[in-house]
């Protein structure tokens, strides 16, 4: 932004407000899934600029990486594209999980998982392994760029054509569920289209049909089909032509009202989800994107950038989502990787109420406290312990903190403190602070005790 008024101005380090550990981690958790001690350490010294342009702009993932992750990516395509149980779904899981546990590009996949929430597309209705993992992909490649683009996107998309029967809706049949959720989830919100508004917008989308095999089966591939199309005028918020999808969605983004509501999910994602903003903190946001022709990477650039994003207002005022957790802590612990690691994190995000790919309905996951109640709760501390205690029935072995002391070149006296301020910054209660220096010894055991400590304290739930 060309302003240094606030509310968006750039965040420089002073003094008052110096660029510290605190900072690095608060940066980390929101742009990605936490750092572990060597990017602490690497992007302490680097500074809030090159840090963040790190993550906007991230290396070429390395060799390795690519590969693992597409070995993992062809088992899912040659394991059968039908989904039956939620066992035929851990792969999938597992590939996103790897990329956001150990990708080059956490800033990508945490955009990836905003989008998933965003345009939330289930497997339940899908019933279709390989259309989830290509709307993954769509999401990926979307993910920093044009919002119009990705609107256009997933309109054609198969998975979200089965999930909201756009392959239903044709001039003689008009089905108003994906026009429905564009205007009320997807774009506007509540309030700023009419029932009109919605039939007119279903018209416009019309053309799209499944596609049949040689014995007439439907398949999971759609047509578009011009005879379908229902080529009459229509009337959509206000203007009047023979509107067709493009159309709907350049009338849409034409609408103040549409880039205010996008800034305010944005603002949920990345900043705070305990406040809601006013129009002083969203209307600088909204005519950056709407200057910008809705370029998600820019607006996401001020937000990081930003003094705001940095103040005390922001810090520590989101609940971590059941993935942001398990991959946030493996990130940060790095435990010996088994094959079977990433699969149990998977079952205890479906456990703790975060199913990858079957969020509970088209409004994806509530979030914010909602990831709190007593079940999730009581789930994620289970997983915790199991974590650090191991558990053999599922091969899980016990977490050694002295190997991770020792590749660090940390010196057993100072594991609770350098722990401390891996995972917490040292923001701990003096009652949590008390118990775990009282726990800690050169014994894996103790040390793992005081681990479970710092990993259980209601600090350590947020982001």
């Amino acid at each position: 932004m060309k302003s240094d008024s606030q509310p968006w101005a750039p965040y420089v380090p002073t003094p008052e407000e110096p660029w510290n550990l605190d900072k690095v981690a608060h940066l980390h958790r929101r742009a990605g899934f936490a750092a572990n001690w060597e990017e602490l350490h690497r992007d302490l010294k680097a500074g809030p600029a090159e840090s963040i342009d790190r993550l906007l702009h991230p290396p070429p993932a390395p060799q390795k990486f690519r590969r693992v992750a597409d070995v993992l990516k062809n088992i899912i395509e040659s394991s059968g594209d039908d989904f039956m149980t939620t066992e035929d779904l851990s792969p999938l899981q597992a590939w996103w999980l790897f990329r956001m546990t150990f990708g080059s590009d956490p800033l990508g996949e945490k955009l990836t998982l905003f989008w998933h929430n965003h345009f939330a597309t289930a497997i339940s209705g899908v019933n279709n392994l390989k259309l989830m993992l290509d709307q993954n992909e769509l999401f990926r490649e979307h993910a920093r760029g044009k919002f119009g683009d990705l609107l256009i996107a997933i309109e054609a998309n198969p998975a979200m054509l089965k999930w909201l029967n756009g392959g239903a809706n044709q001039k003689e049949h008009p089905n108003e569920n994906f026009a429905r959720e564009l205007l009320e989830l997807f774009t506007l919100g509540e309030g700023h289209y009419s029932e009109t508004d919605i039939r007119e917008a279903a018209r416009s989308l019309t053309g799209w049909k499944p596609g049949r095999d040689t014995q007439l089966n439907e398949t999971n591939e759609f047509i578009y089909d011009e005879t379908l199309v229902d080529t009459g005028p229509k009337t959509f918020l206000g203007q009047t032509g023979s509107w067709r999808c493009d159309d709907i969605f350049r009338i849409i983004l034409q609408q103040p009202e549409a880039a205010k509501y996008l800034c305010r999910r944005l603002y949920r994602w990345f900043v705070s989800e305990s406040t809601i903003p006013d129009d002083t903190l969203i209307e600088p946001l909204a005519m950056q994107m709407r200057a910008s022709n809705y370029s998600i990477e820019h607006v996401v650039g001020i937000i990081l950038r930003s003094q705001h994003f940095f103040s005390s207002a922001a810090c520590w005022q989101r609940v971590k989502s059941p993935v942001e957790f398990c991959v946030g802590t493996i990130r940060q612990l790095e435990p010996k990787r088994i094959p079977n690691l990433l699969p149990l994190v998977a079952l205890n995000c479906d456990q703790q109420g975060q199913i990858l790919f079957n969020p509970p309905s088209v409004k994806g996951w509530d979030g914010g406290t909602a990831w709190l109640n007593s079940n999730c709760t009581l789930t994620r501390l289970n997983w915790i312990a199991e974590l650090l205690n191991g558990k053999p029935l599922s091969g899980l072995p016990a977490y050694d903190p002295t190997h991770w002391l020792k590749e660090h070149s940390i010196e057993p006296s100072q594991a609770v403190n350098s722990f401390s301020k891996l995972l917490l910054q040292n923001n701990l209660s003096p009652e949590s602070e008390a118990l775990a220096n009282r726990l800690a010894a050169k014994d894996q055991q103790q040390l793992r005790a005081a681990l479970l400590v710092l990993l259980q304290t209601p600090e350590f739930q947020l982001a």
